[in-house]
């Protein structure tokens, strides 16, 4: 079994011309229904990615959220994928989506996000690579922390049963997100900046705090985030430190396929996941450690997360 905390299915769909169903196995193609199938997915972190970029500077929409929903809508139908919606819905049969919107940009008051869980909305990223109202981004100039309305955003989604989501975060706005936050909260994809210094990796002071909030990291196939030459063993490098320093608990799985233009060799599609799998046997994890990083940590969290 396989739990995925991040693709990005709607914006590709979105963003591709005439691009083949999602039941079809499309050559090159990082994800879709019979790779993820062959892959042993339970359960994927399905992206609303809400910015436009014209003329090459990013902005949110909020139509691109809907726009979004409706994907996740059709697939759902077309080809019984379940929306994840509440705790229970974990254990439903077959693959299930949980929908996340990638950044509360497009939000104007925390309230909206009762909107959106009526929509089925399960988990919000505070920023994306832009600052907003709400906190402060990796990429910022100068991270001011987690702001009074992104305390009001981060307290009301844990009230709703909406998971909170760290990946993207500045590392003061993360650090203060798990202080005020009451359930476990996620950090999607990344990795460690203590093995790869890059701006969407974590470094270890987040990581203690996202060890003692009992949430996850979902290892990420972002090559830039891995190493010169990523590859399942070079990923497994980051695994390693997090368990060595935080332990295995702390781990899960975060692709970003279909969100990325180039993959790590040897991870080409999701069907290829169980490369990494093999790749972390062979840095010293156990049988039981690895199936934990492949679902049972994300599962935990979840139980925890929903309602």
């Amino acid at each position: 079994m396989f739990a995925d905390l991040h693709q990005d299915i709607a914006f590709y769909f979105l963003t591709s011309l005439n691009p083949p169903p999602f039941d079809q196995d499309a050559e090159s193609r990082q994800s879709d229904l019979p790779k993820l199938r062959r892959a042993g997915a339970d359960l994927v972190f399905a992206a609303a990615f809400p910015f436009v970029n014209t003329y090459g500077s990013w902005s949110p929409d909020s139509r691109l959220v809907l726009e979004a929903l409706k994907v996740y809508y059709a697939v759902s139908e077309r080809h019984g994928v379940k929306i994840v919606e509440k705790r229970g819905d974990l254990y439903a049969p077959g693959l299930k989506f949980l929908i996340v919107l990638e950044g509360a940009d497009v939000l104007h008051t925390a309230d909206d996000l009762r909107l959106l869980h009526k929509l089925g909305v399960r988990a919000v990223g505070l920023t994306w690579n832009l600052d907003n109202k709400w906190g402060h981004s990796c990429y910022s100039k100068r991270d001011r922390g987690l702001t009074p309305e992104g305390e009001e955003l981060v307290e009301k989604a844990q009230r709703l049963g909406i998971v909170v989501d760290l990946a993207h975060a500045g590392m003061r706005t993360a650090l203060d997100a798990l202080a005020v936050a009451r359930r476990p909260v996620v950090i999607s994809h990344a990795n460690a900046r203590a093995v790869r210094p890059h701006p969407r990796n974590v470094d270890d002071a987040v990581l203690k705090a996202l060890a003692d909030n009992g949430g996850v990291i979902g290892l990420t196939f972002i090559p830039s985030t891995i190493s010169e030459t990523p590859s399942p063993r070079e990923l497994a490098k980051h695994a390693a430190y997090i368990k060595e320093k935080f332990g295995a608990e702390l781990l899960a799985v975060g692709t970003d396929y279909l969100g990325i233009s180039k993959t790590p060799e040897g991870l080409e599609s999701v069907d290829k996941v169980d490369r990494l799998f093999a790749a972390l046997r062979e840095a010293g994890f156990t049988r039981e450690e690895v199936e934990a990083v492949a679902w049972r940590n994300a599962y935990r969290v979840l139980r925890e997360a929903l309602d």
